[in-house]
């Protein structure tokens, strides 16, 4: 196995994970879990558990696939898609590239829409209503200005970002519980029984924002010890849910089922919720780079673009920026989109894929190769022998399975309806130029 001497510690992985999950977890998902009523944090529990079991099968199926291949560290710019090559062919690779680039891409407009949002509010607030810039004005402005970070290249060029964020998403959290409590409200609507609505919602916010697995390999990939990225998912998750937890109980306590899915809007005007804002923003700003990078590494392989530093990796990337500019322009709620996101795409990557892998890989001893006499078998010169999944595991695998193939299908449905209904009274910037 190699060992990158100059890639991720265990440490700075630990603060590239966090820096991916980033501030939703405390100002977006508290609102849809508490809807749910008393089904609520089961569900995110469960999601979390499964997200972190998952993830970790996918850093031992690279494990293993390098004592099989050795040489499939050359594709280490598209980690994810070469275990679905080495695994089940081309035809799986193509489907799960499409996926993770749809996922990532799609990911980053809920980031870009929320930061304009809350410039534009924090304009109004500041100015006291005489600075009022459109949301659609401030979209662009933000990807001209995320732009210059994004032409970095991976997660290990990447540090300085990643602790810089990680250092907000504390700072937030800090501040959003101070104004949670400084904020009075004279009503408080009691947690309701748990809806088909609100539990498909909260879990497509779930999986989207806990999915690591677009970039857990990638993250991998640039680690000094490639065996110790299960410690770096635990601690991560473990940091973020516990910012997660405590500010859902205080949203609990402080206003029940009032809570929105941006509880920053149900805050007291104050010094601190402005400043609170603008780290929320910066935060999303930095949180995105470095999550793009996935995208942006498989993209440039598929384009014959260098690892180094140079323009075409500086037109590419600003052009996908602005691509997504242009499609958060079309988008009514940020919440929708981010709840379909998760359920359709990362449901697949999160539920089934990984454990699908993982029983294959474990079999995998010798690769079948059909010719047109017959068939023959190549095996692996340098393959340890792998026991096969033993009937437990391949128990909680399959149920794996099957509960995320079935939740992806449900929550989709209902989050393409949702979608639908509410685009209808509620127009995008492009369709308020029609207007």
């Amino acid at each position: 196995m190699i060992v990158d001497t100059s890639g991720l510690t265990v440490p700075f992985a630990i603060l590239c994970i966090v820096d991916l999950f980033g501030i939703f977890p405390i100002v977006v998902l508290p609102g849809p879990v508490i809807k749910c009523g008393w089904l609520g944090i089961p569900l995110a529990i469960s999601v979390f558990t499964i997200q972190v079991y998952t993830a970790i099968l996918l850093g031992k199926c690279w494990i293993i696939a390098e004592e099989i291949q050795p040489n499939i560290v050359k594709k280490s710019r598209y980690p994810y898609a070469a275990l679905a090559e080495l695994i089940f062919g081309d035809k799986v690779k193509n489907i799960v590239t499409v996926m993770l680039d749809v996922a990532v891409f799609g990911a980053c407009i809920p980031n870009l829409l929320i930061a304009s949002y809350n410039l534009h509010i924090l304009g109004i607030k500041l100015s006291k209503d005489s600075f009022d810039v459109s949301l659609c004005i401030w979209l662009i402005v933000i990807g001209i200005i995320l732009c210059p970070p994004l032409w970095l290249g991976s997660p290990k060029d990447m540090k300085w970002i990643a602790s810089s964020s990680v250092f907000f998403v504390g700072s937030v959290s800090v501040l959003t519980w101070i104004s949670m409590y400084d904020t009075q409200r004279e009503i408080y609507e009691p947690i309701p029984e748990p809806s088909w609505n609100s539990v498909a919602l909260a879990y497509g916010l779930l999986a989207f924002q806990f999915d690591v697995h677009p970039l857990v390999l990638t993250i991998q990939m640039d680690m000094v010890n490639k065996r110790k990225l299960p410690l770096a998912i635990i601690c991560a998750f473990l940091i973020t849910c516990s910012l997660f937890l405590i500010t859902t109980t205080i949203g609990y306590v402080r206003f029940g089922s009032l809570l929105s899915s941006n509880l920053l809007d149900q805050l007291s005007n104050s010094y601190i919720l402005n400043v609170n804002i603008t780290l929320v923003t910066v935060q999303i700003c930095l949180s995105t780079a470095v999550s793009t990078t996935a995208l942006f590494q498989h993209i440039e392989h598929f384009l014959k673009i260098p690892k180094e530093f140079n323009r075409r990796r500086c037109v590419l990337r600003s052009c996908i920026v602005m691509s997504a500019v242009t499609l958060g322009e079309a988008v009514p709620r940020f919440d929708l989109l981010m709840g379909l996101v998760g359920a359709l795409l990362t449901g697949p990557l999160m539920f089934l894929l990984p454990p699908l892998f993982y029983i294959k890989i474990r079999s995998l001893r010798r690769l079948k190769i059909k010719k047109s006499e017959g068939v023959c078998y190549r095996t692996f010169p340098n393959a340890k022998p792998t026991p096969i999944v033993g009937f437990k595991r391949l128990i909680l695998l399959v149920f794996i399975i099957f509960a995320g193939t079935l939740a992806t299908i449900l929550s989709t449905v209902s989050g393409i309806r949702d979608t639908i209904i509410y685009a209808k009274f509620t127009p995008s910037c492009i369709m308020k130029l029609f207007e």
